[in-house]
């Protein structure tokens, strides 16, 4: 028996409790529980003088089962831990003792819903569910264009399918009941380029290379900060949580045109954190909300780190193997910041995955935030491209952040690399019994994690795959590319087949082997031996499947860059 998360202590026994049905009794009354009142084995459920939030304690013997909770929310967790142990047979419990609590705090997963996806209510809440059963508490959607009914910016949103204030709410307290904060994460000054190609905000913007105005704001103009208060005021009120992500990650333009002057006098580290504490102070003093912000441009600048306001938390992030999480935490910790960690899935412009990578990050983060005293993590899902990997792929990264993340193993190197593949067995298993269901003897998650390596077969680059790159850059292929899209294509190939050996529930499959058929496609197109009919069959099926779980707007994003090689 495998448990996902692991507990912090686990010991199983040899004796089992034979049980007939189950029932509850509870110093509280917990509508959770309900599920589990079907017979006569006891379930006893009682609140403990513990000091560690979410922390609970499981006994099973032959007599029944003992539960001991800290609060609310860790009553919760154990009930997510029980469902998973009685899963497995609910006549024949091991007998076992479990000590349980979360090695970090804040435990959040970030989906980015403003380039190409956005999603129903519906799945977003098949979404809340699976990530309150892998503990995680925190689930913040990505906002950079107009993707919600702002209050007061109806004419920008009125032709975008976006969520709705009603659709928020219902969200927002559906993700309550499953012990999860909702949290509002709108970009501030970066990556608004939705919004500076409107007519009338467009003179707020830099001016970029190209002469246009860019996707960043201008800091020097007041207007730009009330633009932003005017966005925060018709959003929030839609959110109950106390904390507000304000993104500020790459402003790429910041030092350029109408800043150069200014930036070069004053240094553009100075400039980005004078209006980071305008942004932060408008959060904190008008709103009522603890500010969040991504930090690329500070550790660009770490002599700004000095700067920054310890009421607001750090999101310290980064997505490849490499990156420097033990170094940068230790700073943060030295200089006395709250902060967060940051990894990301690996899965955006690499269509399936760069698992190898995502292990990697993932672990790293989580071990680093951990040891240094992060106060959260938060695993990144972004929609770069218009967002074309599937659900079912991204679950792999999905389950290894909820494992990590509530229990982050050892910060020495050596232990954790055992750790990790002891991680990877459960999560594979996570996988097959709980979140893909196979019928057959052959794992399904195995497949999807070999399908998101062929990155391994070209050569590597940052954050991202070269045939993708290839795609969106419109490389000439040059004969390297071809050789690499030649194995690429062979190894997807082959994968696919495996997909036909294998079966799970409803749609799981449909989603798997379009994702893999992308790779197949695209590799084809680049290569010049592309079918239009099996093409124009990917994308009809890619089609069918997105409004499944999305409103309709950008699913033409990707299959349109596709089709942009093929004219």
């Amino acid at each position: 028996m495998f448990l996902v998360p692991r507990p912090q202590n686990l010991t199983i026994k040899e004796e089992f409790l034979s049980a007939n049905g189950f029932k509850v009794e509870s110093d509280k009354e917990f509508s959770f529980f309900a599920p589990f009142c079907t017979g006569e084995t006891l379930i006893e459920v009682k609140k403990a003088d513990y000091s560690t939030p979410e922390k609970y304690e499981i006994k099973i013997d032959k007599d029944g089962i003992s539960v001991k909770y800290a609060d609310d929310e860790a009553a919760f967790r154990a009930y997510t831990t029980l469902k998973q142990i009685i899963s497995w047979d609910d006549k024949k419990l091991p007998c076992l003792d479990i000590e349980d609590e979360p090695s970090i705090k804040n435990r959040g997963y970030m989906l980015d819903i403003s380039r190409g996806k956005i999603p129903n209510i519906e799945y977003l809440k098949e979404l809340v569910d699976l990530l309150s059963d892998l503990k995680y508490n925190q689930l913040q959607l990505y906002m950079e264009s107009f993707v919600y009914e702002y209050k007061g910016f109806e004419e920008y949103w009125k032709d975008t399918q976006p969520l709705t204030e009603a659709e928020i709410r219902e969200l927002d307290a559906y993700c309550k009941e499953k012990f999860i904060n909702l949290v509002p994460l709108q970009n501030s000054f970066g990556h608004m380029g939705a919004w500076t190609a409107k007519e009338e905000i467009a003179p707020l913007a830099i001016t970029g290379k190209n002469g246009k105005p860019s996707q960043t704001l201008n800091p020097f103009l007041p207007e730009s900060l009330e633009l932003i208060d005017k966005i925060y005021e018709g959003l929030l009120p839609a959110f109950t949580s106390t904390i507000l992500n304000i993104g500020m990650d790459e402003p790429h333009e910041l030092g350029l045109n109408e800043t150069k002057e200014e930036c070069d006098k004053r240094g553009v580290g100075n400039v980005y954190t004078e209006y980071l504490n305008k942004v932060i102070d408008l959060a904190s003093e008008k709103y009522g909300m603890t500010p969040m912000f991504f930090d690329d441009i500070v550790f660009k600048h770490p002599e700004q780190l000095a700067n920054i306001p310890k009421n607001a938390i750090v999101m310290q992030w980064g997505y490849e193997t490499e990156h420097h999480y033990d170094r940068n935490c230790r700073l943060l910790s030295e200089q006395g910041l709250r902060f967060y960690v940051c990894p990301g899935t690996s899965m955006w412009g690499s269509l399936t995955g760069r698992m190898n990578n995502m292990v990697v990050n993932i672990t790293n983060a989580a071990e680093s935030g951990a040891y240094y005293g992060a106060e959260g993590f938060l695993l990144t899902e972004w929609g770069d491209d218009g967002h074309p990997q599937m659900p079912y792929t991204t679950y792999f990264p999905l389950v290894v952040g909820g494992y990590a993340s509530w229990n982050c193993g050892n910060h020495n190197n050596e232990i954790a690399y055992g750790e990790r593949r002891q991680m990877l067995y459960a999560v594979t298993d996570y996988l097959d019994k709980f979140v893909y269901r196979k019928k057959s003897k052959k794992s399904v998650a195995d497949i999807v994690y070999r399908m998101g390596n062929f990155y391994i077969l070209e050569e590597l680059m940052f954050n991202g795959t070269q045939i993708n790159q290839s795609l969106m850059r419109r490389h000439e292929v040059n004969e390297v590319r071809r050789t690499e899209m030649e194995r690429i294509l062979k190894y997807m190939t082959d994968m696919r087949a495996e997909l036909d050996e294998v079966d799970a529930k409803e749609n799981v499959m449909d989603e798997l082997k379009c994702n893999c058929e992308i790779v197949i496609v695209l590799a084809k197109v680049l290569l010049g031996k592309y079918d239009k009919d099996e093409c124009e069959k990917l994308f009809s099926e890619y089609h069918r499947l997105w409004i499944l779980k999305n409103h309709e707007a950008g699913a033409e994003l990707f299959p349109d860059l596709v089709k942009g090689w093929m004219n």
